[in-house]
């Protein structure tokens, strides 16, 4: 259900009274503090027991934890907590695409601890993290955790397509040369090693899946989220960046890189590659698993949490998707290289294999009631020890030097270790690659949902079955960056 603007500002006012509410209980001697959250519901039960309660007993503090719904939400919450008389809130959990639109709410970390306090506080955390919380020169946010995507896969079916994939090699050619005019690159090679791979090879191992039979049935088995939210926004934004485009050129919208984007979607969706439950059930996070253990997806563009989830962890509810866990493997994304080929049959364009880096972090509200308890609650929540349990348990990327330094020792499991490595390696990879960092943003991506369930999933990618670029970018071009400019204004990038 949708709600109307003035049922979402109910909503909201509701949540802010709440939070005046929340205090009832609590003793004069106690200090007393609320903290916004967003979290799954068991990860949020386990925060509660596990963190919360030991921090109040430890600090003979007072901590309630309220959860929000929508990113948006919080700015409106803060500003009423602003302008009122009672407050109340002392900790905010905010996503990468919050932290400058709500920065004016917040007071940096320099202005609570003294010079040798922040720099022994900074020096504790991966230096990526402190960065993207840091404005101005000021530390505002102090890191929660990191997220990309990289490449989840079943090691035995990637093993297999790599062995056998050269029996469809005519199809494949075939297949492709009705679109580029080639087939296959000149000198053609599937690398053995996921970590290697291209556009290319995706297509050419999913192409070995669609056509072999599995269980009994023949079907496509590759995936990304399909679902209209903001995590299928991510996944193709993630592929403008391995095209070689920027956060302007998400925004632009007409620019190369997201065309090159659009038509390697057209043609993975023309040749059957995808499994077409990503846009009819439609596929978020949790659709993939499924679909990884009933055998209908063998590779999908996954973050960490999803990984740990598939592989099955440490919490009772994390049972696992797959019939043997071990085969789950995991590689950095593959790189971008533009579909289209020049007459020797190289490709005319090559990217990288960056995704965009995102995250959640620390926030503390300048109308905090206790500053310093605030402080000591964000420093508690990701010290070594309880950080890194809440790693191990649901699959959070570690922000800690202490623990990235270490990751086969303090995460004995083989597995979990491996799943960070490739992370923090891709981590690198994104380089300063992030979501475009406006307010306007989430709009930005519901015209791309709508573009890609347009031009993708409908077909409308060229004529006769014809995936052709220039149809697509005119396309583009016509319907959707007008959507662009309008959200955007002065913001259009030139």
């Amino acid at each position: 259900m949708k709600l109307s603007a003035k049922a979402t500002a109910t909503c909201v006012i509701a949540l802010v009274s709440i939070l005046w509410l929340a205090d009832l209980g609590w003793t004069k001697e106690q200090k007393s503090l609320v903290i916004l959250t967003r979290m799954m519901d068991m990860q949020d039960r386990w925060f509660r027991k596990e963190i919360i309660a030991s921090f109040e007993k430890e600090h003979d503090a007072k901590v309630t934890v309220v959860s929000f719904d929508k990113f948006w939400d919080l700015e409106v919450i803060l500003k009423l907590e602003r302008d009122s008389e009672r407050h109340s809130i002392g900790l905010v959990k905010i996503p990468l695409e919050m932290t400058r639109p709500l920065k004016d709410f917040m007071v940096p970390y320099d202005d609570l601890v003294s010079k040798k306090e922040l720099s022994a506080l900074k020096s504790q955390y991966d230096k990526k993290a402190i960065e993207l919380g840091t404005m101005n020169g000021k530390l505002y946010y102090l890191p929660r955790k990191l997220e990309t995507r990289m490449i989840t896969y079943l090691k035995s079916k990637a093993d297999e397509a790599v062995m056998g994939w050269g029996k469809f090699k005519a199809e494949i050619n075939r297949a492709l040369k009705g679109d580029n005019g080639f087939g296959l690159p000149a000198g053609y090679q599937l690398e053995k090693d996921p970590n290697l791979w291209d556009y290319y090879d995706l297509f050419v191992v999913s192409y070995y899946w669609a056509h072999t039979p599995y269980y009994g049935i023949t079907m496509p088995r590759m995936a990304h989220r399909g679902k209209k939210y903001g995590g299928t926004v991510v996944g193709l934004v993630d592929r403008i960046y391995q095209m070689g485009g920027a956060s302007e050129d998400v925004l632009k919208m007409s620019a190369v890189p997201v065309v090159d984007m659009f038509v390697w979607e057209a043609i993975y969706r023309k040749n059957g590659l995808y499994n077409p439950g990503m846009w009819q059930d439609p596929w978020s996070g949790g659709g993939i698993w499924n679909a990884m253990k009933d055998g209908k997806v063998f590779l999908a563009m996954m973050h960490q949490i999803d990984s740990f989830f598939i592989h099955g962890g440490t919490h009772p509810h994390m049972q696992g998707y797959l019939a043997d866990p071990d085969d789950m493997g995991v590689a950095v994304m593959p790189e971008g290289i533009s579909f289209e080929l020049e007459k020797k049959g190289f490709p005319k364009r090559t990217g990288n294999r960056k995704a965009g880096t995102a995250g959640w972090w620390w926030g503390i509200p300048k109308a905090s009631p206790h500053p310093e308890l605030s402080v000591a609650l964000a420093r508690w929540i990701t010290n070594q020890d309880k950080h890194l349990s809440e790693c191990k348990v649901f699959g959070m990327m570690p922000i800690r030097k202490d623990i990235l330094a270490n990751l086969q020792k303090v995460f004995p499991k083989g597995w979990m270790a491996n799943v960070f490595d490739v992370s923090t390696r891709q981590i690198r990879l994104n380089g300063d690659a992030t979501m475009p960092l406006l307010p306007e943003y989430s709009d930005v991506g519901k015209i791309y949902l709508r573009a890609w369930y347009d031009i993708v999933v409908a077909g409308n990618y060229g004529k006769d079955g014809k995936v052709d670029r220039d149809y697509i970018q005119e396309r583009i071009e016509r319907i959707y960056v007008p959507m662009v400019k309008e959200v955007l204004g002065d913001k259009y990038p030139n």
